[in-house]
């Protein structure tokens, strides 16, 4: 009997104390940091005992490469989803008898959801737990790809992947960047935020290669078709993954009125930086009209007025945010986050560098399609020599934040993807620079790997677990806000710089008549269009045939120094992005210094 007795006070001292025991193995095998805070008797991993997993660590190891399998995953469908719509663009004219305008709508709309829900979709998974809101994210954006996917006409298409998916991936983005540090910790945090860093920008540029291989050997619909089916594995994976529990007193509450002034205001924003590559800047090349009624306030394009409307927007957010926090309710967003320079720089950064990216593969996509005549399969392949030592880069340097300052990690790598940018412009010509162009995609690729890797886990290392979704949310929107700001800064860039480069070589032309070349002139600078040699043939198809030539080369060289242009747009922000990076934090994070800021932050917080 009493063999018995000390054996159950045994079991049952080794069951209360496992969690005690798991951590001095955290060094080996690296367990999740709120791993002590489980309650009494709670299994760590679903369905296991705490003494199974004592004896058994290996178990743990295998469910965690799990998690992050599951996260990849998810992270991957909402990345690649609009590399591939944006190839399937003349697949979908043709199958639903519609035109270009329509289709760029359904593209904007999704861009203009997903960049408006960001921050609430961040509430909501406050309010309904991180992991739960993972996966209510999923079904509705599983939900949508198999609409779009069988989707009969078009408003049944903008239903299923501009809304459902949009708003699906507002709850899904963000519920996986705080996921990933209730499941890691230490060097595998810095390891799981850097292949998910790799996996974005892979994801952008292999999007093509997928998207147009199905589009043109099948159809469009199988890619969608093919998210559902990674929606429902991730779901079946989602299992293993350990939630992130908000530790706050008070319950969270949704913000109504924060929830629709910051939708407002962003969607403001970035329907006016889409509009800037048909309107312009600031003088609008052609009228902008709603519901038939024309509006061009002093000839201005519709860009600067949307911008302008969506900044006092979110002031007005601002102040409304404010206004909650004195009268002691709960705002959408704490944006006293901001006053952390580390978070605030973090976030310019993630944007620069996302800006950067979707800058680098618009504008070459433009150089290799229309200039070079290239698919998008083919396009996508050249993507190779960037996709796969970002990859390569982001997984290396990851493991190095123990050792260096992320930091100084961040500034080599935004001065590896500069020169990069430089030696891409100097090899790009009529004549391509093979092996220099490769190696400037490389050099590219393995800067933004580089930056990547440590920039997420960074700033989520400064704040403390109840503000890990709101800030999530934040880089979530950044990192939406670059695509967004690159892709139409690039657009206006490249034809500004065809405007000029054609301008120039008009006026120097010995074989355009001098009466001829003020009305070319005049044309070029109000229908600028990168057009290929092809397109240009079919429109000059009745002007003589010296004039002809002389036109198709001057736009041969135009399109070239526009696509330089671009480029040289690309290495300015870059350098934004290196005197951002001068705020961040200087030191070298550790598992048990991290913890150690996130007390002090919340300390901080509570005196505010």
């Amino acid at each position: 009997m009493k063999k018995g007795s000390n054996l159950l006070s045994f079991l049952l001292e080794a069951n209360s104390g496992v969690e005690d025991l798991l951590n001095q193995r955290e060094t080996i095998i690296e367990l999740p940091v709120d791993i002590s805070d489980r309650a009494a008797g709670e299994s760590t991993l679903p369905g296991y005992n705490p003494l199974f997993i004592l004896f058994h660590p290996e178990v743990i190891v295998v469910e965690r490469k799990t998690v992050l399998v599951a996260l990849v995953l998810a992270m991957f469908i909402l990345v690649i989803d609009t590399t591939i719509m944006n190839v399937s663009i003349s697949a979908l004219i043709e199958d639903f008898d519609t035109n270009v305008a329509t289709v760029q709508a359904a593209i904007t709309l999704y861009a203009l959801v997903m960049a408006s829900f960001m921050i609430t979709g961040g509430k909501i998974g406050d309010i309904t737990g991180r992991k739960k809101a993972f996966r209510i994210g999923l079904v509705i954006y599983g939900t949508g790809s198999l609409l779009t996917s069988v989707s009969p006409t078009m408003t049944l298409l903008v239903l299923g992947w501009s809304i459902l998916e949009g708003f699906g991936a507002t709850l899904v983005m963000p519920a996986i960047q705080t996921l990933v540090t209730s499941n890691y910790s230490g060097r595998d945090r810095a390891l799981a935020y850097g292949i998910l860093g790799g996996i974005v920008a892979g994801a952008i540029a292999l999007g093509p290669i997928i998207g147009g291989w199905l589009t043109t050997e099948y159809t469009w619909r199988l890619a969608f078709a093919g998210e559902v089916v990674i929606v429902v594995i991730v779901l079946l994976l989602s299992r293993y993954i350990l939630d992130a529990p908000l530790k706050t007193e008070e319950k969270p509450k949704l913000d109504i009125a924060g929830s629709v002034l910051s939708a407002l205001g962003m969607g403001f924003i970035v329907f006016g930086i889409l509009l800037a590559g048909t309107y312009g800047w600031w003088k609008a090349r052609q009228p902008y009209s709603i519901g038939g009624i024309e509006i061009s306030p002093f000839g201005l394009s519709p860009t600067p007025v949307f911008i302008l409307a969506g900044i006092v927007i979110l002031l007005c957010f601002a102040l409304w945010e404010r206004h909650l926090i004195t009268r002691g309710k709960m705002p959408l967003i704490r944006l006293d986050v901001l006053r952390d320079r580390g978070v605030s720089s973090g976030i310019l950064v993630q944007l620069v560098q996302t800006l950067v990216i979707g800058g680098f593969l618009f504008s070459m996509a433009l150089f290799f399609q229309i200039a070079l005549g290239l698919n998008a399969m083919q396009t996508g392949f050249l993507y190779l020599p960037l996709s796969i030592p970002l990859l390569i880069a982001s997984l290396a340097a990851s493991r190095l934040s123990a050792r260096v300052a992320p930091k100084r990690i961040i500034q080599v790598g935004l001065v590896v993807l500069i020169a990069g940018l430089l030696l891409a412009i100097a090899t790009i010509n009529v004549e391509v620079k093979g092996l220099g162009l490769l190696t400037g995609f490389a050099l590219i690729g393995i800067g933004a790997g580089v930056v990547a890797s440590q920039i997420m886990n960074l700033v989520l290392s400064r704040v403390v677990p109840e503000r890990t979704s709101e800030t999530a949310a934040l880089m979530s929107a950044s990192q939406n806000l670059g695509m967004s700001i690159g892709t139409a800064i690039m657009g206006s860039l490249v034809i500004g710089g065809l405007i000029v480069g054609a301008t120039t070589l008009i006026d120097d032309s010995t074989a355009i008549p001098e009466d001829l070349k003020p009305a070319v002139i005049s044309s070029v600078e109000e229908n600028a269009r990168f057009l290929s040699d092809e397109e240009l043939t079919a429109i000059l198809r009745d002007a003589p045939p010296e004039l002809s030539q002389e036109i198709l080369r001057i736009n041969e060289t135009a399109r070239i120094h526009g696509i330089k242009i671009s480029l040289s747009g690309l290495v300015i922000f870059a350098v934004f992005g290196i005197i951002a990076s001068i705020f961040l934090p200087p030191e070298v994070l550790r598992p048990l210094q991290t913890e150690q800021k996130k007390a002090d932050s919340l300390e901080k917080s509570e005196h505010i």
